[in-house]
């Protein structure tokens, strides 16, 4: 039972970028996929300080096999809101002949509730805690083409543990072990106000000590496209997601852990006067392997300060 539990939210806790839920140990990846919306490949063009409020709530009522298909005899109502602040540094700096030098950190906190029976038992949990932190040092952006209407972004994110795992408790907002996530981004702004973009990354993920649990190595990939009308931009966002190894428990692989999804759905995108840029969009999930299928929905505002 505790294995199939440990799928239940996978794809709805996230830490933001960044933020994600379970065959993940607890149903959470270091990252949540469909998080970035219109921002892929977007640093602000002008040396600054700049805060993104990234609010996400998810729900999940069923959580599939490895196959793709509804897990028999469980019933599942799962539910969790989280605020994330995503704080970006843009230096006065052309360090490698890049056109953005930035350095990002990322706070969550998130409160997750789940109600779900299995065979006629019924199983009740809940969390509420800060979520683990991401760093990004050094970021880089550069616009290409005669026209600059392309834009590419390299980085690597750093994903610290926080201090509110507990290995007693079924349901956490920390993942409790490291992860290494090398992330690039692409964006074309066409002059006729189309735009398309995608941002793959990969997450090498060390192990939660406390339950020798591993998630394997995970791939994601955020991905938009977009017609411009004056400030606004309707658009279609999502994520494609896929693991690369089975999770492992005490250094031994578990059979049929990898976890695949995909989302999509509508998405809006407007801009202030150059100076405060919103976001929103409700994805559904239409691929979901090892996870729960979920709905989530994003509202994010970036201003600088």
């Amino acid at each position: 039972m505790d294995i199939i539990f440990k799928k239940i939210v996978s794809g709805l806790l996230f830490l933001f970028c960044s933020n994600e839920i379970l065959a993940a140990e607890n149903g959470k990846s270091s990252y949540p996929p469909g998080g970035s919306m219109y921002f892929i490949a977007e640093y602000p063009p002008i040396p600054g300080n700049y805060l993104q409020s990234l609010t996400y709530y998810g729900t999940a009522n069923r959580i599939n096999d490895h196959n793709g298909n509804k897990t028999e005899n469980l019933n599942l109502d799962f539910s969790v809101v989280s605020q994330s602040l995503r704080f970006v540094a843009v230096w006065d700096s052309h360090l490698f002949k890049a056109d953005a030098v930035a350095s990002e950190l990322i706070v969550t906190y998130a409160s997750a509730r789940n109600s779900m029976d299995i065979s006629n038992v019924r199983m009740n949990s809940t969390a509420d805690g800060l979520g683990d932190i991401v760093i990004a040092p050094l970021g880089l952006q550069w616009n290409l083409g005669e026209k600059k209407n392309w834009q590419t972004v390299a980085t690597v994110y750093y994903v610290i543990p926080s201090n509110s795992y507990s290995k007693h408790k079924a349901l956490n907002i920390s993942n409790n072990h490291y992860s290494i996530q090398p992330t690039f981004g692409v964006k074309y702004r066409d002059e006729s106000g189309f735009s398309v973009g995608i941002s793959p990354r990969v997450s090498f993920n060390w192990r939660n000590d406390d339950t020798q649990y591993k998630n394997g190595t995970e791939f994601f990939a955020d991905y938009m496209f977009s017609y411009k009308v004056g400030n606004w931009e309707p658009g279609l966002v999502g994520y494609y997601s896929n693991q690369f190894e089975n999770d492992e428990i005490d250094g031994k692989k578990i059979k049929d852990s990898k976890t695949e999804g995909f989302s999509i759905g509508p998405g809006i995108y407007y801009n202030h006067a150059n100076k405060v840029f919103m976001s929103a969009s409700f994805q559904k999930d239409l691929v979901a392997k090892n996870k729960s299928q979920n709905n989530s929905l994003f509202i994010s505002v970036a201003f600088p300060y």
